[in-house]
């Protein structure tokens, strides 16, 4: 109940169906098992989005719209999801090198700002 008040049940419940979904929640760790990434299904056949856990933003358009542009959510299901996926331990686990996971954190933060600037959200000067 406590997570339904803070998330509402809507969210909640979209996160949790994907956590018992069909398709798994991957958590990528490192070799001392810390978790740096995980890969959450998205709902169109092989979409795949890639959450940080220890930072709360998604690339789906549910993120943008819903928490970034009209702040009416604080995150998104595929953020929740990854979440919980972890605490319930519902996952599927592969080991990754800490240097491969920089590259990986460094590849999303590259994507996320080109696209950022392909929508014309970025300003130079």
């Amino acid at each position: 109940m406590e997570l339904e008040s803070l998330f509402g049940q809507a969210l909640l419940s979209r996160a949790i169906g994907i956590v018992y979904g069909k398709q798994p929640i991957t958590a990528f760790c490192t070799t001392d098992n810390k978790c740096g990434l995980v890969e959450v299904p998205g709902s169109k056949p092989g979409t795949v989005y890639k959450v940080f856990p220890s930072i709360n933003f998604c690339g789906c358009e549910s993120y943008k719209g819903w928490v970034l542009k009209q702040k009416r959510q604080p995150t998104c299901k595929h953020v929740l999801a990854a979440q919980l996926a972890l605490i319930l331990n519902r996952k599927k686990e592969q080991t990754i090198e800490a240097d491969i996971l920089f590259s990986l954190k460094q590849q999303f933060l590259e994507d996320c700002l080109q696209h950022s600037s392909k929508s014309g959200t970025r300003h130079d000067k």
